[in-house]
């Protein structure tokens, strides 16, 4: 099952985008695993195709006007969704000018393979979407994965401590490619005087990874001194996090009014309101496939970002200039820093705009899917 515009498609370039774990989201439409696919068809005119299995409703289409989903059958494990996406490309090889792959997962190796047999002029783009720990852990010199790797014409990473790292240990060329804004809502100038004394957090509430735990310490040790303050979590929250919950506001009863739980938020205009309202984001992972998607969300609705220190926090606090942060799971440095930026209204009356131009500057998916298209395109051999 497709679903597409109708539209002559004899001589459009083709981005096509296999899901590495048989489903996709609703979700994931709006991530980066779908959006740089989608922005290819925006900016440059490309016919861009998601293969995946159905998992949901795909509500987010209605907003991604012009992406396509090709729905295959759903398999029985991955092997077998190896085997329909391999059978796919057989069928429509020849309408595949680009293979966007995101990670460096296994089932891409096969399906790349397969499709540079068929397409040898054919051009592979992976999007590593990875940390440091992540990537130390890809056997880069098993054969499988060698052969995968040297047949990738694009490899990319999100942040620059990455590229740095890969760049010395792995034999390839490794380029720059943050995550960026997708242009999908109204793109105004957010106003220091629209911005509430909120603290904001988005994402999977209670995963290991998130470590949100850490904000809520950090908060309860302070809260007194911060009376005007609020911290709100925005997502769904872990079945294994909600014991930690209710065991918290059993100890603190007085900040179940201060520390609020929304749980997911899914229209886009209502979340986007409430990264316009807050003065700070807060991200208190443990680690981060580069700047994530919710950073560029806040960062361009001008909130101070508060960040730990992931392989891009320098991109996410561009340097300091607009933000500060702190060492993974320290919960006193977090304090003291939320402390220190609450009680002063410089950071946010000069940071609310300075990082809107920095956002708009260097994290701007129209700039970057030109940089793909111009890079996946380049000659053999060149440098640049």
């Amino acid at each position: 099952m497709i679903y597409e515009e109708n539209v002559d498609n004899n001589f459009i370039k083709g981005v096509y985008n296999f899901s590495p774990y048989i489903y996709y989201s609703n979700e994931q439409l709006m991530k980066d695993c779908c959006l740089i696919p989608y922005m290819f068809h925006k900016y440059l005119g490309y016919r861009a195709v998601i293969v995946t299995a159905r998992k949901e409703e795909y509500t987010y289409l209605d907003i991604l006007k012009g992406l396509n989903l090709e729905i295959l059958k759903t398999p029985n494990d991955l092997d077998e969704w190896i085997r329909l996406c391999c059978d796919f490309i057989s069928e429509n090889y020849k309408k595949i000018d680009v293979m966007f792959c995101f990670g460096a997962y296994p089932a891409h190796s096969d399906m790349v393979s397969h499709y540079k047999r068929l397409r040898p002029d054919g051009k592979v783009i992976l999007k590593l979407d990875a940390n440091i720990y992540w990537v130390d852990r890809i056997p880069f010199k098993d054969e499988k994965f060698r052969i995968f790797l040297g047949k990738c014409d694009v490899i990319t990473v999100e942040s620059k401590k990455l590229k740095q790292h890969l760049s010395k240990k792995w034999p390839y060329k490794i380029d720059y490619v943050p995550n960026g804004t997708p242009g999908l809502t109204t793109n105004r100038r957010i106003d220091f005087t629209e911005k509430e004394n909120t603290i904001l957090t988005v994402g999977r509430i209670g995963t290991e990874q998130k470590a949100n735990e850490i904000l809520m310490e950090s908060f309860r040790r302070i809260a007194n001194s911060l009376p005007q303050w609020k911290v709100k979590l925005i997502g769904s929250i872990e079945e294994s996090f909600k014991p930690y919950i209710d065991n918290f506001f059993k100890r603190y009863p007085y900040l179940k009014e201060r520390i609020i739980f929304t749980g997911k938020i899914l229209d886009k205009d209502i979340l986007e309101d409430e990264y316009r309202k807050a003065k700070i984001f807060a991200l208190t992972s443990i680690l981060e496939g580069g700047t994530p998607n919710v950073w560029i969300e806040a960062a361009r609705n001008g909130c101070y970002i508060i960040c730990s220190e992931i392989d891009a926090v320098d991109e996410a606090t561009n340097w300091g200039k607009c933000g500060k942060s702190f060492g993974i799971n320290n919960v006193i440095q977090l304090s003291n820093i939320l402390l220190e930026v609450c009680n002063d209204e410089s950071y946010f009356a000069r940071g609310c705009y300075d990082i809107q131009d920095y956002q708009d500057r260097f994290f701007n998916y129209e700039k970057m899917v030109y940089k793909l298209d111009h890079l996946v395109n380049m000659p053999a051999g060149v440098i640049i």
